[in-house]
């Protein structure tokens, strides 16, 4: 090598030292806890967050990346100890349009209820065009609620849309070959024009449970008659100027209005807005003195759809059946914890991934470990699998659960190839269902009367285990499976779930399951265990999403190979209520 080159070289590799030396020192500065001093007479401010994750990211770059929203489970703590902290004197809390299920809503109101037990004010801003019932729904317990002059409410009713793609498939010339197992699993999507009968009832079922519980608790909330709100339900909008008259909102206003009312009296006689975000508030809780608590409890989410090997560790957006095997097992080997509280926000997925954590779950019951399950907005079918062999199961009232069936399908996609894209397909097979599940052909009837059995076999068997986790006879519990999603407070009639509520109401019942007094606290160790950044970059977590991003070539190789994979599902239909 050339001095030139060689200085070049070294050049090269200074800046890029540089480079990295620099990535750390910010990451180490965005990372590194900031001390916060809590003034008194502060207002806790609170933007509530279009989508607040469950729990807390373990990897420091999932946070620095996007992830980084104050959790559900960080925001009950946030409200719990600003309830009791004499430098918090109110609560304003912001609401802008909302992505959340019905269940988180739930408990969001929920953990805003316990912190109005301490007398402090909640004054309430909505900040969107036309805040919608979700919005409404957060907003109704404030002491005061703040509309801008020109925005309004869209409280018009509950509604739920599902589109077809039969008459698609027809024009692709894509032939679906989905087994409908029970009424209420069904694939109508790709095989009707329309609900069924059963679908459409069931629907109309939770929309209307949904609806009453929305009009109950708002009319409470508001002082108002609830017929009146039904009236206003079928008016369906409510501008500004109406809301007030009807007693919805206490006043129109901006920004400055409200901060305006909320200022502190200064010693020199003047006035001033002392205020502390959430994220801030946080930060200064977390940096008091840690006090080591007598009992620990794993935390452990099962979030996302469930696959049957890993998961994605930085983002989590899925549930891979090993991964979170792994977790449990590991929860149990560690003699510090004592019981698990499992956050469930699944719709399901791979029957083999769900019985892989169901099976994990049993063995932490025969430790002698409870397993309580928090339910989130969905947890049904392979969602409730992993749920229910727990010693105690906790719904939200509006939880989509249930959903306990199977469902099987692939598309015959030999007409989208050759008349559509002009690919021909050619085969060899030595056995006769070699080509069973290809995607170039139709299955026959003994092909699906084989897969039949199997799902006969599985559904069988999740019914069974579903019954023994809830202490029934399989025929009691088969009676309300058939693939029926239902909300939580329907499932709590049924003996599917065992209370209402959230976080509180799930820690409350571990403690009584491991003889803790409701008085003293536990302590939530979060699994797995948050990473520093060095063992973060150690792992290259950083590099983890781009690395893992496969070419067009082997993306189109995945989704044929997906396609050509036996599996029976555990899904829960998708429902968008609105």
């Amino acid at each position: 090598m050339s001095k030139k080159a060689a200085w070049i070289t070294a050049i090269v590799l200074i800046l890029m030292l540089g480079f990295f030396g620099l990535m750390l020192a910010g990451f180490y500065f965005l990372s590194r806890p900031e001390r916060v001093v809590v003034s008194p007479n502060s207002v806790l401010e609170i933007y509530v967050e279009g989508q607040h994750p469950e729990l807390p990211p373990t990897s420091p770059f999932a946070k620095a990346f996007g992830q980084g929203g104050i959790s559900l489970i960080e925001m009950r703590r946030i409200l719990r100890e600003a309830a009791k902290d004499s430098n918090i004197k109110t609560l304003y809390l912001t609401v802008p349009p909302m992505g959340t299920s019905w269940a988180q809503v739930e408990e969001l109101r929920d953990q805003l209820l316990d912190f109005k037990k301490s007398k402090k004010p909640v004054i309430v801003r909505l900040t969107g065009d036309m805040a919608e019932e979700k919005e409404f729904y957060l907003a109704s317990l404030g002491d005061e609620i703040y509309l801008n002059p020109d925005a309004g409410l869209l409280i018009n009713g509950m509604a739920v849309e599902i589109s077809f793609y039969k008459k698609l498939m027809a024009k692709l010339k894509i032939e679906p070959q989905f087994i409908q197992f029970k009424e209420y699993k069904s694939p109508e999507q790709y095989t009707r024009e329309k609900m069924s009968p059963e679908i459409r009832s069931m629907l109309e079922g939770i929309l209307t449970e949904l609806q009453e519980r929305f009009i109950q608790t708002v009319a409470a909330d508001r002082t108002i008659p609830p017929n009146r709100l039904r009236e206003l339900i079928q008016t369906g909008m409510a501008p500004a100027p109406l809301a007030l008259k009807e007693h919805l909102v206490t006043a129109l206003g901006y920004q400055d209005d409200v901060k305006a009312k909320l200022m502190s009296a200064k010693p020199d006689g003047g006035k001033e807005y002392r205020s502390i975000n959430a994220g801030q508030y946080l930060r200064a809780i977390q940096s008091r003195p840690y006090q080591a608590r007598k009992t620990k409890v794993a935390l452990l989410g099962g979030l996302g759809m469930i696959v049957s090997g890993s998961s994605d560790e930085v983002w989590e957006n899925y549930m891979g059946g090993e991964t979170i095997a792994n977790r449990l097992h590991s929860i149990r080997e560690d003699k510090s914890i004592k019981g698990v509280l499992f956050r469930v926000n699944s719709p399901g997925g791979s029957a083999v991934g769900s019985d892989k954590i169901w099976r994990e779950v049993m063995q932490l019951e025969k430790e002698g470990k409870p397993v309580v399950v928090s339910m989130s907005g969905v947890a049904g079918s392979g969602g409730y699998y992993i749920s229910m062999a727990a010693r105690k199961i906790v719904a939200q009232p509006s939880t989509i659960t249930g959903s306990i069936g199977v469902i099987f399908g692939k598309f015959n996609l030999k007409g989208l190839y050759e008349d559509w894209l002009g690919i021909t397909t050619d085969r060899i097979k030595l056995a006769e269902n070699a080509d069973i599940f290809s995607p170039m052909n139709s299955l026959t009837d003994k092909q699906k009367a084989q897969i039949q059995s199997w799902m006969q076999e599985v559904y069988d068997t999740f019914v069974r285990k579903a019954a023994e986790g809830r202490k029934m006879k399989f025929e009691d519990l088969e009676a309300k499976a058939h693939g029926r999603i239902y909300t939580g407070s329907q499932a709590k009639q049924l003996n599917l779930v065992d209370e209402l509520g959230g976080f509180a109401t799930a820690i409350s019942l571990l403690k009584k399951e491991l003889k803790v007094p409701e008085s003293e606290e536990i302590e939530l160790v979060l699994y797995p265990k948050p990473k520093s950044l060095f063992q973060s970059l150690m792992e290259g977590d950083l590099f983890k999403t781009t690395t893992s991003l496969p070419s067009l070539e082997n993306y189109l190789q995945q989704a044929r190979t997906l396609l050509e994979t036996p599996t029976i599902w555990m899904v829960t239909p998708q429902v968008e209520i609105h």
